[in-house]
């Protein structure tokens, strides 16, 4: 008798990026919040997401380059996601497009709308590997 295969449940993103706008209480300025995860949680090592961020503020361009994982360099084992952090201060209140670039996933294009206390996504494109929150999801 056979025993039935396990296999893992099929992601439909593979990441999620929570942007949030912040205050920083040392500098007292605004900052908005680029907080990318992976879906799937690691079980013996949190690995750091290697992104390569790249900011044209005259173009009003957001762009990040998702590379991959890395290792971490603890000596101790934790479970979770993988995670990378981006805290963009220099924002106008405008509409960015926000350009998230994976290899062997393309380019991908958004619209961002940063006013007053908010941030909203304005343009989804139909097909995506990362799901995008903001607070006004």
């Amino acid at each position: 008798m056979r025993t039935k295969q396990v296999r893992p449940e099929k992601l439909e993103f593979e990441y999620e990026l929570h942007i949030s706008r912040e205050h920083d209480p040392i500098l007292k300025k605004d900052y908005i919040l680029f907080d990318f995860r992976t879906k799937k949680v690691f079980e013996n090592f949190v690995y750091r997401l290697n992104v390569i961020p790249e900011i044209k503020s005259e173009k009003l361009e957001i762009e990040f380059n998702i590379e991959g994982l890395s290792a971490p360099r603890l000596d101790i084992s934790k479970s979770g996601n993988a995670g990378y952090q981006y805290r963009f201060f220099d924002f106008k209140n405008a509409e960015y497009e926000l350009i998230l670039l994976k290899y062997a996933k393309g380019k991908i294009h958004y619209g961002l709308k940063i006013s007053g206390k908010s941030v909203k996504v304005t343009k989804h494109p139909k097909k995506t590997f990362i799901k995008i929150l903001t607070g006004e999801d």
